[in-house]
Protein backbone atom coordinates (compact mmCIF):
# COMPACT_ATOMS: atom_id res chain seq x y z
CA UNK A 1 0.00 0.00 0.00
CA UNK A 2 2.60 2.46 -1.11
CA UNK A 3 0.01 5.16 -1.68
CA UNK A 4 -0.10 5.54 2.10
CA UNK A 5 3.60 6.37 2.20
CA UNK A 6 4.16 8.51 -0.89
CA UNK A 7 2.14 11.71 -1.28
CA UNK A 8 2.99 12.05 -4.99
CA UNK A 9 0.40 9.36 -5.80
CA UNK A 10 -2.34 11.78 -4.73
CA UNK A 11 -2.75 13.77 -7.92
CA UNK A 12 -5.32 14.25 -10.67
CA UNK A 13 -2.97 13.72 -13.62
CA UNK A 14 -2.68 10.02 -14.61
CA UNK A 15 0.69 8.27 -14.80
CA UNK A 16 2.14 6.93 -18.03
CA UNK A 17 0.72 3.38 -18.34
CA UNK A 18 2.95 2.23 -21.20
CA UNK A 19 5.40 0.71 -18.71
CA UNK A 20 4.93 -1.75 -15.86
CA UNK A 21 6.19 0.80 -13.34
CA UNK A 22 3.78 3.41 -14.69
CA UNK A 23 0.84 0.98 -14.51
CA UNK A 24 1.67 0.16 -10.89
CA UNK A 25 1.90 3.87 -10.06
CA UNK A 26 -1.45 4.48 -11.77
CA UNK A 27 -3.10 1.75 -9.69
CA UNK A 28 -1.79 3.40 -6.52
CA UNK A 29 -2.89 6.83 -7.76
CA UNK A 30 -6.45 5.63 -8.30
CA UNK A 31 -6.41 3.84 -4.95
CA UNK A 32 -5.17 7.03 -3.29
CA UNK A 33 -7.96 9.06 -4.88
CA UNK A 34 -10.47 6.46 -3.77
CA UNK A 35 -9.18 6.59 -0.21
CA UNK A 36 -9.24 10.40 -0.15
CA UNK A 37 -12.87 10.50 -1.25
CA UNK A 38 -13.79 7.49 0.90
CA UNK A 39 -12.73 9.39 3.99
CA UNK A 40 -15.24 12.12 3.23
CA UNK A 41 -17.94 9.61 2.28
CA UNK A 42 -17.42 7.46 5.38
CA UNK A 43 -17.36 10.45 7.71
CA UNK A 44 -20.75 11.49 6.42
CA UNK A 45 -22.11 7.91 6.54
CA UNK A 46 -20.84 7.45 10.11
CA UNK A 47 -22.42 10.76 11.07
CA UNK A 48 -25.66 9.47 9.53
CA UNK A 49 -25.37 6.29 11.61
CA UNK A 50 -24.81 8.36 14.75
CA UNK A 51 -27.84 10.52 13.99
CA UNK A 52 -29.97 7.45 13.30
CA UNK A 53 -29.42 6.43 16.93
CA UNK A 54 -29.22 9.80 18.66
CA UNK A 55 -32.26 11.38 17.01
CA UNK A 56 -34.63 8.42 16.79
CA UNK A 57 -34.02 6.24 19.86
CA UNK A 58 -35.57 8.78 22.30
CA UNK A 59 -38.93 8.95 20.50
CA UNK A 60 -39.07 5.46 18.98
CA UNK A 61 -38.25 3.67 22.22
CA UNK A 62 -36.05 0.61 22.55
CA UNK A 63 -38.54 -1.85 21.02
CA UNK A 64 -39.44 0.17 17.92
CA UNK A 65 -35.79 1.11 17.46
CA UNK A 66 -34.92 -2.61 17.62
CA UNK A 67 -37.51 -3.29 14.90
CA UNK A 68 -35.95 -0.63 12.70
CA UNK A 69 -32.45 -2.03 13.21
CA UNK A 70 -33.63 -5.58 12.53
CA UNK A 71 -35.38 -4.69 9.28
CA UNK A 72 -32.43 -2.54 8.17
CA UNK A 73 -30.07 -5.45 8.90
CA UNK A 74 -31.85 -7.48 6.22
CA UNK A 75 -29.78 -5.51 3.69
CA UNK A 76 -26.66 -7.33 4.86
CA UNK A 77 -28.46 -10.67 5.08
CA UNK A 78 -29.87 -10.58 1.56
CA UNK A 79 -26.88 -9.40 -0.48
CA UNK A 80 -26.78 -12.83 -2.14
CA UNK A 81 -30.02 -12.09 -3.98
CA UNK A 82 -28.11 -10.35 -6.76
CA UNK A 83 -26.94 -13.92 -7.59
CA UNK A 84 -23.30 -12.83 -7.31
CA UNK A 85 -23.62 -10.82 -10.53
CA UNK A 86 -22.52 -7.53 -8.92
CA UNK A 87 -19.17 -8.94 -7.80
CA UNK A 88 -18.69 -10.83 -11.06
CA UNK A 89 -19.32 -7.57 -12.91
CA UNK A 90 -16.49 -5.87 -10.98
CA UNK A 91 -13.92 -8.42 -12.15
CA UNK A 92 -15.26 -8.53 -15.72
CA UNK A 93 -15.18 -4.74 -16.02
CA UNK A 94 -11.62 -4.68 -14.63
CA UNK A 95 -10.44 -7.23 -17.20
CA UNK A 96 -12.24 -5.43 -20.05
CA UNK A 97 -10.65 -2.13 -18.98
CA UNK A 98 -7.21 -3.77 -18.95
CA UNK A 99 -7.74 -4.82 -22.60
CA UNK A 100 -8.19 -1.14 -23.62
CA UNK A 101 -11.19 -2.09 -25.78
CA UNK A 102 -13.82 0.60 -25.22
CA UNK A 103 -16.50 -1.14 -27.31
CA UNK A 104 -16.24 -4.37 -25.32
CA UNK A 105 -16.14 -2.39 -22.09
CA UNK A 106 -19.38 -0.59 -23.00
CA UNK A 107 -20.96 -3.94 -23.87
CA UNK A 108 -20.01 -5.45 -20.51
CA UNK A 109 -21.23 -2.45 -18.50
CA UNK A 110 -24.51 -2.10 -20.38
CA UNK A 111 -25.28 -5.81 -20.40
CA UNK A 112 -24.34 -6.31 -16.78
CA UNK A 113 -26.51 -3.45 -15.57
CA UNK A 114 -29.45 -4.62 -17.68
CA UNK A 115 -29.16 -8.07 -16.13
CA UNK A 116 -28.98 -6.58 -12.62
CA UNK A 117 -32.05 -4.41 -13.31
CA UNK A 118 -34.03 -7.55 -14.13
CA UNK A 119 -32.75 -9.32 -11.01
CA UNK A 120 -33.55 -6.29 -8.83
CA UNK A 121 -37.09 -6.02 -10.18
CA UNK A 122 -37.83 -9.69 -9.54
CA UNK A 123 -36.24 -9.58 -6.09
CA UNK A 124 -38.25 -6.54 -5.03
CA UNK A 125 -41.53 -8.22 -5.95
CA UNK A 126 -40.56 -11.47 -4.22
CA UNK A 127 -39.55 -9.73 -0.99
CA UNK A 128 -42.71 -7.62 -0.99
CA UNK A 129 -44.86 -10.76 -1.21
CA UNK A 130 -42.88 -12.46 1.56
CA UNK A 131 -43.19 -9.38 3.78
CA UNK A 132 -46.97 -9.50 3.30
CA UNK A 133 -47.40 -13.05 4.61
CA UNK A 134 -44.68 -13.55 7.25
CA UNK A 135 -45.89 -13.86 10.88
CA UNK A 136 -43.94 -10.90 12.20
CA UNK A 137 -45.48 -11.15 15.66
CA UNK A 138 -43.89 -14.53 16.31
CA UNK A 139 -40.65 -13.83 14.42
CA UNK A 140 -39.83 -10.75 16.51
CA UNK A 141 -41.84 -11.61 19.61
CA UNK A 142 -44.19 -8.63 19.24
CA UNK A 143 -47.21 -8.34 21.50
CA UNK A 144 -48.71 -5.01 20.45
CA UNK A 145 -50.90 -5.12 17.27
CA UNK A 146 -49.76 -1.66 16.16
CA UNK A 147 -46.13 -2.83 16.20
CA UNK A 148 -47.00 -5.82 14.04
CA UNK A 149 -48.63 -3.67 11.36
CA UNK A 150 -45.78 -1.13 11.47
CA UNK A 151 -43.22 -3.92 11.12
CA UNK A 152 -45.04 -5.37 8.11
CA UNK A 153 -45.17 -1.95 6.41
CA UNK A 154 -41.48 -1.41 7.14
CA UNK A 155 -40.64 -4.80 5.62
CA UNK A 156 -42.60 -3.94 2.46
CA UNK A 157 -40.78 -0.62 2.22
CA UNK A 158 -37.49 -2.42 2.62
CA UNK A 159 -38.43 -4.81 -0.20
CA UNK A 160 -38.80 -1.95 -2.68
CA UNK A 161 -35.61 -0.24 -1.53
CA UNK A 162 -33.61 -3.46 -1.65
CA UNK A 163 -34.76 -4.22 -5.19
CA UNK A 164 -33.49 -0.81 -6.25
CA UNK A 165 -30.24 -1.33 -4.35
CA UNK A 166 -29.38 -4.44 -6.38
CA UNK A 167 -29.32 -2.37 -9.56
CA UNK A 168 -27.69 0.75 -8.17
CA UNK A 169 -25.22 -1.32 -6.19
CA UNK A 170 -24.22 -2.83 -9.53
CA UNK A 171 -23.60 0.66 -10.86
CA UNK A 172 -21.18 1.25 -7.98
CA UNK A 173 -19.46 -2.09 -8.71
CA UNK A 174 -18.79 -0.90 -12.27
CA UNK A 175 -16.80 2.05 -10.93
CA UNK A 176 -14.84 -0.29 -8.64
CA UNK A 177 -13.91 -2.38 -11.67
CA UNK A 178 -12.88 0.76 -13.54
CA UNK A 179 -10.72 1.73 -10.54
CA UNK A 180 -12.78 4.92 -10.37
CA UNK A 181 -14.57 4.22 -7.11
CA UNK A 182 -13.67 7.74 -6.01
CA UNK A 183 -16.43 9.05 -8.29
CA UNK A 184 -18.95 6.82 -6.54
CA UNK A 185 -17.63 7.92 -3.16
CA UNK A 186 -18.26 11.57 -3.97
CA UNK A 187 -21.81 10.75 -5.08
CA UNK A 188 -22.48 8.73 -1.91
CA UNK A 189 -21.04 11.48 0.31
CA UNK A 190 -23.45 14.02 -1.14
CA UNK A 191 -26.40 11.60 -0.93
CA UNK A 192 -25.59 10.73 2.70
CA UNK A 193 -25.36 14.40 3.62
CA UNK A 194 -28.81 14.99 2.13
CA UNK A 195 -30.05 11.96 4.10
CA UNK A 196 -28.70 13.51 7.33
CA UNK A 197 -30.72 16.65 6.69
CA UNK A 198 -33.89 14.68 5.96
CA UNK A 199 -33.32 12.47 9.01
CA UNK A 200 -33.17 15.55 11.24
CA UNK A 201 -36.51 16.77 9.91
CA UNK A 202 -37.95 13.24 10.18
CA UNK A 203 -36.96 13.03 13.85
CA UNK A 204 -38.53 16.41 14.59
CA UNK A 205 -41.73 15.20 12.94
CA UNK A 206 -41.38 11.81 14.72
CA UNK A 207 -41.92 9.86 11.52
CA UNK A 208 -42.34 6.10 11.51
CA UNK A 209 -39.96 3.27 10.74
CA UNK A 210 -40.83 3.07 7.02
CA UNK A 211 -40.02 6.73 6.47
CA UNK A 212 -36.73 6.36 8.35
CA UNK A 213 -35.79 3.35 6.23
CA UNK A 214 -36.50 5.29 3.06
CA UNK A 215 -34.28 8.16 4.16
CA UNK A 216 -31.33 6.04 5.32
CA UNK A 217 -31.39 3.33 2.63
CA UNK A 218 -32.51 5.54 -0.24
CA UNK A 219 -29.19 7.38 -0.52
CA UNK A 220 -27.72 4.68 -2.75
CA UNK A 221 -30.51 5.25 -5.29
CA UNK A 222 -29.83 8.98 -5.38
CA UNK A 223 -26.10 8.43 -5.85
CA UNK A 224 -26.71 5.71 -8.44
CA UNK A 225 -28.74 8.03 -10.65
CA UNK A 226 -25.80 10.42 -10.84
CA UNK A 227 -23.39 7.58 -11.60
CA UNK A 228 -25.62 6.34 -14.42
CA UNK A 229 -25.55 9.79 -15.97
CA UNK A 230 -21.75 9.81 -15.65
CA UNK A 231 -21.43 6.51 -17.55
CA UNK A 232 -23.85 7.63 -20.25
CA UNK A 233 -22.06 10.97 -20.70
CA UNK A 234 -18.77 9.09 -21.34
CA UNK A 235 -20.45 6.69 -23.77
CA UNK A 236 -19.91 3.68 -21.53
CA UNK A 237 -23.62 2.88 -21.41
CA UNK A 238 -25.22 1.68 -24.66
CA UNK A 239 -28.89 2.32 -23.97
CA UNK A 240 -30.02 1.60 -27.53
CA UNK A 241 -28.65 -1.94 -27.49
CA UNK A 242 -28.94 -2.60 -23.77
CA UNK A 243 -31.34 -5.55 -24.23
CA UNK A 244 -28.97 -7.23 -26.66
CA UNK A 245 -25.98 -6.60 -24.44
CA UNK A 246 -27.95 -7.93 -21.48
CA UNK A 247 -28.58 -11.26 -23.18
CA UNK A 248 -24.97 -11.45 -24.33
CA UNK A 249 -23.42 -10.66 -20.95
CA UNK A 250 -25.88 -12.51 -18.74
CA UNK A 251 -24.37 -15.89 -19.63
CA UNK A 252 -20.86 -14.81 -18.66
CA UNK A 253 -21.93 -13.00 -15.53
CA UNK A 254 -24.28 -15.71 -14.33
CA UNK A 255 -21.57 -18.34 -14.70
CA UNK A 256 -18.90 -16.21 -13.00
CA UNK A 257 -21.38 -14.99 -10.42
CA UNK A 258 -22.31 -18.51 -9.32
CA UNK A 259 -19.37 -18.79 -6.96
CA UNK A 260 -19.91 -15.26 -5.65
CA UNK A 261 -23.56 -16.22 -5.12
CA UNK A 262 -22.57 -19.15 -2.91
CA UNK A 263 -20.07 -16.91 -1.14
CA UNK A 264 -22.75 -14.33 -0.41
CA UNK A 265 -25.17 -16.96 0.92
CA UNK A 266 -22.53 -18.14 3.35
CA UNK A 267 -21.76 -14.55 4.31
CA UNK A 268 -25.43 -13.83 4.88
CA UNK A 269 -25.84 -16.77 7.23
CA UNK A 270 -22.49 -16.37 8.94
CA UNK A 271 -22.54 -12.57 9.36
CA UNK A 272 -25.93 -11.12 8.47
CA UNK A 273 -28.31 -13.19 10.57
CA UNK A 274 -27.20 -11.86 13.96
CA UNK A 275 -30.11 -9.46 14.49
CA UNK A 276 -32.62 -12.14 13.54
CA UNK A 277 -30.99 -14.66 15.92
CA UNK A 278 -31.07 -12.12 18.75
CA UNK A 279 -34.69 -11.07 18.17
CA UNK A 280 -35.91 -14.67 18.01
CA UNK A 281 -33.97 -15.86 21.09
CA UNK A 282 -33.45 -12.87 23.38
CA UNK A 283 -36.14 -10.45 22.16
CA UNK A 284 -36.10 -7.45 19.87
CA UNK A 285 -34.97 -5.09 22.65
CA UNK A 286 -31.57 -6.81 22.73
CA UNK A 287 -31.14 -6.02 19.03
CA UNK A 288 -30.85 -2.38 20.05
CA UNK A 289 -27.95 -3.21 22.40
CA UNK A 290 -26.20 -5.27 19.74
CA UNK A 291 -26.74 -2.62 17.05
CA UNK A 292 -25.27 0.14 19.20
CA UNK A 293 -22.08 -1.87 19.86
CA UNK A 294 -21.86 -2.92 16.22
CA UNK A 295 -22.11 0.67 15.06
CA UNK A 296 -19.66 1.86 17.68
CA UNK A 297 -16.97 -0.50 16.40
CA UNK A 298 -17.48 0.75 12.87
CA UNK A 299 -15.16 3.55 13.94
CA UNK A 300 -12.42 0.90 14.01
CA UNK A 301 -13.44 -1.08 10.92
CA UNK A 302 -14.53 1.71 8.56
CA UNK A 303 -11.04 3.25 8.22
CA UNK A 304 -9.63 -0.17 7.35
CA UNK A 305 -12.40 -0.70 4.83
CA UNK A 306 -11.55 2.66 3.27
CA UNK A 307 -7.92 1.60 2.84
CA UNK A 308 -8.61 -1.85 1.44
CA UNK A 309 -11.70 -1.41 -0.75
CA UNK A 310 -9.81 0.21 -3.69
CA UNK A 311 -7.43 -2.74 -3.84
CA UNK A 312 -9.98 -5.13 -5.38
CA UNK A 313 -9.78 -3.36 -8.72
CA UNK A 314 -6.02 -2.87 -8.38
CA UNK A 315 -5.45 -6.58 -7.70
CA UNK A 316 -7.69 -7.50 -10.65
CA UNK A 317 -5.81 -5.19 -13.03
CA UNK A 318 -2.43 -6.50 -11.84
CA UNK A 319 -3.65 -10.10 -12.15
CA UNK A 320 -4.83 -9.47 -15.72
CA UNK A 321 -1.34 -8.13 -16.55
CA UNK A 322 0.50 -10.91 -14.59
CA UNK A 323 2.16 -8.41 -12.24
CA UNK A 324 2.74 -10.66 -9.21
CA UNK A 325 5.28 -8.35 -7.59
CA UNK A 326 2.63 -5.65 -7.23
CA UNK A 327 0.13 -8.14 -5.78
CA UNK A 328 2.64 -9.57 -3.32
CA UNK A 329 3.90 -6.23 -1.98
CA UNK A 330 0.44 -4.70 -1.77
CA UNK A 331 -1.02 -7.66 0.13
CA UNK A 332 1.81 -7.62 2.68
CA UNK A 333 1.39 -3.92 3.45
CA UNK A 334 -2.39 -4.22 3.45
CA UNK A 335 -2.46 -6.94 6.12
CA UNK A 336 0.12 -5.25 8.36
CA UNK A 337 -1.58 -1.86 8.27
CA UNK A 338 -5.04 -3.38 8.74
CA UNK A 339 -4.00 -5.36 11.82
CA UNK A 340 -2.22 -2.39 13.41
CA UNK A 341 -4.95 0.11 12.60
CA UNK A 342 -7.86 -2.10 13.67
CA UNK A 343 -6.10 -3.05 16.93
CA UNK A 344 -5.44 0.60 17.81
CA UNK A 345 -9.00 1.65 17.02
CA UNK A 346 -10.46 -1.22 19.02
CA UNK A 347 -8.25 -0.44 22.02
CA UNK A 348 -9.40 3.18 22.12
CA UNK A 349 -13.05 2.16 21.87
CA UNK A 350 -12.63 -0.38 24.66
CA UNK A 351 -11.23 2.29 26.95
CA UNK A 352 -13.98 4.83 26.31
CA UNK A 353 -16.95 2.62 25.34
CA UNK A 354 -18.97 3.15 28.54
CA UNK A 355 -18.82 6.94 28.31
CA UNK A 356 -19.44 6.94 24.54
CA UNK A 357 -22.49 4.68 24.69
CA UNK A 358 -23.98 6.57 27.63
CA UNK A 359 -23.66 9.92 25.84
CA UNK A 360 -24.74 8.51 22.50
CA UNK A 361 -27.93 6.80 23.72
CA UNK A 362 -28.78 9.26 26.52
CA UNK A 363 -28.23 6.48 29.05
CA UNK A 364 -31.02 4.26 27.65
CA UNK A 365 -28.64 1.47 26.57
CA UNK A 366 -26.35 -0.39 29.00
CA UNK A 367 -23.84 -2.81 27.49
CA UNK A 368 -21.92 -5.51 29.44
CA UNK A 369 -18.15 -4.93 29.28
CA UNK A 370 -17.43 -8.61 28.61
CA UNK A 371 -19.64 -8.49 25.50
CA UNK A 372 -17.84 -5.38 24.23
CA UNK A 373 -14.42 -6.98 24.86
CA UNK A 374 -15.32 -10.18 23.01
CA UNK A 375 -16.83 -8.22 20.14
CA UNK A 376 -13.59 -6.20 19.92
CA UNK A 377 -11.53 -9.35 19.29
CA UNK A 378 -13.95 -10.39 16.56
CA UNK A 379 -13.69 -6.96 14.91
CA UNK A 380 -9.89 -7.23 14.52
CA UNK A 381 -10.15 -10.74 13.01
CA UNK A 382 -12.89 -9.64 10.64
CA UNK A 383 -10.94 -6.57 9.48
CA UNK A 384 -7.88 -8.66 8.59
CA UNK A 385 -10.07 -11.23 6.85
CA UNK A 386 -11.71 -8.51 4.76
CA UNK A 387 -8.31 -7.21 3.67
CA UNK A 388 -7.31 -10.70 2.58
CA UNK A 389 -10.60 -11.19 0.72
CA UNK A 390 -9.88 -8.12 -1.45
CA UNK A 391 -6.79 -9.96 -2.69
CA UNK A 392 -8.68 -13.23 -3.26
CA UNK A 393 -11.51 -11.49 -5.13
CA UNK A 394 -9.14 -9.51 -7.32
CA UNK A 395 -7.06 -12.51 -8.42
CA UNK A 396 -10.12 -14.69 -8.96
CA UNK A 397 -9.65 -17.14 -6.08
CA UNK A 398 -13.35 -17.42 -5.34
CA UNK A 399 -13.85 -21.18 -5.03
CA UNK A 400 -11.54 -21.27 -2.00
CA UNK A 401 -13.55 -18.48 -0.39
CA UNK A 402 -16.79 -20.32 -1.04
CA UNK A 403 -15.51 -23.48 0.62
CA UNK A 404 -14.14 -21.50 3.57
CA UNK A 405 -17.33 -19.49 4.09
CA UNK A 406 -19.50 -22.60 3.77
CA UNK A 407 -17.40 -24.31 6.44
CA UNK A 408 -17.63 -21.19 8.60
CA UNK A 409 -21.40 -21.12 8.09
CA UNK A 410 -21.81 -24.78 9.07
CA UNK A 411 -19.78 -24.19 12.22
CA UNK A 412 -21.00 -20.76 13.29
CA UNK A 413 -24.77 -20.92 12.85
CA UNK A 414 -25.52 -23.68 15.37
CA UNK A 415 -22.80 -22.31 17.66
CA UNK A 416 -24.40 -18.84 17.66
CA UNK A 417 -27.85 -20.21 18.44
CA UNK A 418 -26.59 -22.50 21.22
CA UNK A 419 -24.16 -20.02 22.80
CA UNK A 420 -26.66 -17.15 22.61
CA UNK A 421 -29.24 -19.24 24.42
CA UNK A 422 -26.74 -20.14 27.14
CA UNK A 423 -24.62 -16.97 27.48
CA UNK A 424 -26.75 -14.20 25.97
CA UNK A 425 -25.26 -11.60 23.61
CA UNK A 426 -21.67 -12.65 24.28
CA UNK A 427 -22.43 -15.94 22.52
CA UNK A 428 -22.55 -14.24 19.11
CA UNK A 429 -18.98 -12.87 18.88
CA UNK A 430 -17.60 -15.85 20.82
CA UNK A 431 -19.08 -18.31 18.31
CA UNK A 432 -17.83 -16.17 15.40
CA UNK A 433 -14.25 -16.09 16.73
CA UNK A 434 -14.04 -19.86 17.24
CA UNK A 435 -15.62 -20.75 13.89
CA UNK A 436 -13.60 -18.14 11.98
CA UNK A 437 -10.23 -19.38 13.25
CA UNK A 438 -11.13 -23.00 12.55
CA UNK A 439 -12.45 -22.33 9.03
CA UNK A 440 -9.69 -20.00 7.80
CA UNK A 441 -6.90 -21.96 9.43
CA UNK A 442 -7.94 -25.27 7.90
CA UNK A 443 -8.92 -24.05 4.41
CA UNK A 444 -6.38 -21.30 3.66
CA UNK A 445 -3.60 -22.88 5.69
CA UNK A 446 -3.93 -26.36 4.21
CA UNK A 447 -6.58 -27.11 1.55
CA UNK A 448 -6.03 -24.08 -0.71
CA UNK A 449 -2.54 -23.07 0.34
CA UNK A 450 -0.89 -23.93 -3.02
CA UNK A 451 -3.56 -22.17 -5.10
CA UNK A 452 -3.13 -18.98 -3.08
CA UNK A 453 0.68 -19.11 -3.22
CA UNK A 454 0.48 -19.57 -7.00
CA UNK A 455 -1.12 -16.12 -7.27
CA UNK A 456 1.74 -14.57 -5.31
CA UNK A 457 4.91 -16.37 -6.45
Amino acid sequence: MKYLLAHHYVRLKPFDTTTEQGRAAERYRRAALTISTSVASKIVSIFLALLSVNLTLPYLGVERFGIWMTVASFAAMLTFLDLGVGNALTNRVAHRAAMDDRTSLCQTISGGLAFLALIGFGTGILLWLIASILPWASIMKLNQPELVSETRLAAKTFAVLFGLSIFFGGVERVFVGLQQAYIGNIAMAVASFVACVFLWFAARAQLGISELLTIVLGGQTVAGLFLLWWLAARKLLGLRSITYFGRLESRHLFKAGGLFFLLQIGTMIGWGADSLIISSTLGVAQVAVFSVVQRLFQFATQPMGILNAPLWGAYADAHARHDKAFIRNTLKHSLLITFAGASLGVLLLLIFHTWLIEKWTHGSIVVPTIFVSTFAIWVVLEACGSAFSMFLNGVGVVRAQVSTVLLFMVLVLPMKIILTNYFGLIGLPLAAIIAYLLALGSMYGFSYKNEILNKLL
